[in-house]
């Protein structure tokens, strides 16, 4: 078995690298987006809804994508422009909770991409929730490793692969999701396979068919885009990556918000076949930026040089206006819901340190799960039903960027994947091997209620938990108390995580007495408006020993 050694190399910003180039060279402009998460509208820095009135800056929004992308195509015109999408349109704002499907295909059938790829949030209401998209969306499907044998609605409305034939040479996509999809979103009996494999067996039936130049349209995040790279084969050219929400940016000069997490274009060198060059781009999320590379290609299909920066959607370009006009009946619709003040907050409502962390969010959400089952919750032998609650990061996502008022669009944003809060219990041990997974990665952290965690990061996997200290329900006086390995333990928990979402399997295998309970968004809209202003801080529920 070969290991491929991978190089990422360093460029100047909007680099264009050249080697022998000629006159036949080939150019295929690339503008690509990803993560879209249902932004309709423009965004502020946090990708929330913006609020000028606020004194936000406005940036993105989908009218903006349209104005950059048809100026793009009229500038690119002679450099064989497509146009591609990475997936996880569904899902983010009131407009898709609202909407769902309708809106989203609607809109990206305005200005059809030339192929598309779904992302894990399609599946956000399961299969049958995203095969009405499928059957209406004017864009080849690809998904090169699912099998859909099983689901018979969702089977035969997409293709391993496509080929753009508008050019005088054909280009071939290639799609691929995330092995691990079913971790993490409702995919039923689709059945993935894995992302490399997938993607090499494809691409040699491209080739054999006189495809010489491969994209990769993937949803399955930048370090899986790279052993795409790696070991995807040697007819693979680039990679158009979504998932990880990953800003990539050469140089110092970065515009906008984000911070870049690696280079545009992210380069791969594949030593098992002659230091072939693989480059992989992604454009963060929430039509923030949007991408632009051109790469050119030689007689053999062989990549030549490319040229290209991600584009930032700032406040000096103007949305699209016929976009903008016919988004309004839609609008108002969201607005009447969306608009209505809920309560308010002193202080920022931060993300800062939820992924490897405490963070002020996490506290702010899991509390309100916990005080939902103060007020709704089954009698209670103790002061409380269920004192303690934990809830994925990845649950908690765009918030606003200033205190000030908060309205039901905000609440929205920041948990919009109306997941049930079900109430479980578990024995010790397993509250253990939860609490140990969580301190696996930034993916799989847990924000916590009614619970106090020393984790040393400096010990192995499986052995970073130094203490945990539990809120007693069952109790006159509540008191924390240290974690037995033998006692059951009441948790609130959302419906996600009860079922083994981000691999807590855990939690799903072992549960007793789950009850499924109310809607999330519910008890946060109640909890935000009974403790409004909100000025909750960060507490020390848990402790990082680095």
């Amino acid at each position: 078995l070969v290991m491929a050694f991978i190089f990422i190399k360093l460029f100047l910003t909007c680099v264009s690298v050249s080697l022998l180039v000629t006159a036949q060279d080939f150019p295929v402009s690339i503008i690509h987006l990803n993560d879209f998460h249902a932004r309709f509208e423009e965004v502020n820095s946090n990708s929330g809804t913006c609020k000028p009135d606020d004194g936000e800056v406005c940036i993105g929004g989908y009218g903006r994508v349209v104005t950059t992308v048809k100026r793009l195509y009229e500038e690119k015109k002679d450099l064989n422009p497509i146009y591609l999408n990475a997936g996880d349109n569904f899902q983010g704002t009131l407009w898709y909770n609202i909407h769902r499907w309708n809106v989203t295909s609607y809109f990206l059938n305005l200005l059809r991409a030339d192929v598309m790829t779904l992302g894990n949030h399609e599946f956000d209401h399961k299969v049958e929730g995203v095969v009405p998209f499928l059957d209406s969306i004017n864009s080849p499907i690809v998904i090169a490793n699912v099998d859909a044998s099983e689901e018979p609605d969702f089977d035969g409305k997409f293709t391993k692969s496509f080929i753009i034939d508008k050019y005088t040479r054909k280009i071939g996509v290639i799609g691929v999701m995330l092995q691990s999809t079913p971790n993490i979103a409702s995919t039923g009996k689709l059945r993935f396979t894995d992302e490399a494999t997938a993607v090499r067996e494809e691409a040699a039936k491209l080739k054999s068919q006189g495809i010489d130049i491969i994209i990769v349209l993937s949803h399955s995040g930048l370090e899986v885009d790279i052993e795409i790279a790696t070991n995807g084969g040697p007819d693979i050219d680039v990679i158009v990556g979504g998932h990880s929400h990953t800003f990539l940016w050469t140089g110092n000069d970065a515009p906008g918000p984000d911070y870049p997490r690696g280079e545009y274009p992210t380069i791969v060198e594949q030593t098992q076949h002659g230091n072939r060059r693989v480059l992989i781009v992604q454009a963060s999320a929430y039509t923030k930026y949007l991408g632009d590379i051109t790469v050119y290609f030689d007689d053999a299909g062989e990549l030549v040089r490319y040229v290209g920066a991600p584009i930032y959607l700032g406040p000096e370009i103007q949305p699209d206006p016929e976009i903008q006009q016919l988004m309004q009946p839609w609008k108002q619709i969201v607005d009447e819901a969306g608009l209505r003040i809920v309560g308010s907050s002193k202080i920022e409502i931060s993300k800062d340190g939820c992924s490897n962390g405490e963070c002020n969010s996490g506290s702010l959400v899991t509390d309100a799960f916990v005080h939902s089952y103060v007020l709704q919750g089954p009698p209670a032998k103790g002061w409380i039903y269920a004192s303690m609650c934990v809830t994925n990061t990845g649950g908690i996502r765009s918030l606003p960027t200033t205190p000030g008022t908060l309205n039901y669009g905000d609440l929205v944003a920041i948990i919009p994947f109306e997941n049930t809060l079900d109430t479980l219990e578990l024995r010790g041990d397993y509250v253990l091997e939860m609490l140990e997974y969580s301190a696996r990665s930034s993916l799989t952290w847990l924000q916590v209620s009614g619970m106090k965690i020393v984790f040393n990061m400096t010990k192995p996997e499986g052995e970073r938990v130094l203490s945990a200290l539990l809120l007693c329900n069952e109790c006159d006086v509540p008191a924390y108390e240290p974690l037995d390995l033998q006692r059951m333990y009441r948790f609130v928990i959302p419906s996600f995580l009860a079922g083994g979402g981000d691999g807590y399997y855990m939690v799903s295998e072992n549960r007793q007495n789950h009850v499924v309970g109310g809607i999330d968004i519910d008890a946060f809209e109640r909890y935000v408006a009974q403790m409004s202003p909100l000025m909750n801080p960060i507490t020390g529920r848990i402790t990082v020993v680095r």
